[in-house]
């Protein structure tokens, strides 16, 4: 479970009510929830109306893994243009 839904259900909050508190829409709060991305300052609110420690951002926002591209592969033999 995501932990910003964890820690609003603990406090008895609704989505609505986390939005109000933390300044923020709920279209925001739906969106985190679903484990979309941030800015820090919406991150910020979030965790202030939440009562938790800037220092723990890392377990309620889990930093996004990189996603390596790949290069096209080249047809073996190759075209040639005229």
């Amino acid at each position: 479970m995501n932990r910003i839904r964890a820690a609003r259900q603990a406090l008895g909050w609704t989505q609505d009510e986390l939005a109000t508190k933390a300044g923020v829409s709920p279209r925001t709060i739906y969106a985190v929830e679903q484990g979309q991305t941030c800015r820090q300052a919406t991150k910020r609110k979030l965790l202030q109306a939440l009562d938790v420690p800037w220092e723990m951002r890392n377990e309620y926002f889990p930093t996004p893994r990189k996603v390596r591209r790949t290069r096209p592969q080249r047809r073996a033999g190759g075209a040639q243009s005229a």
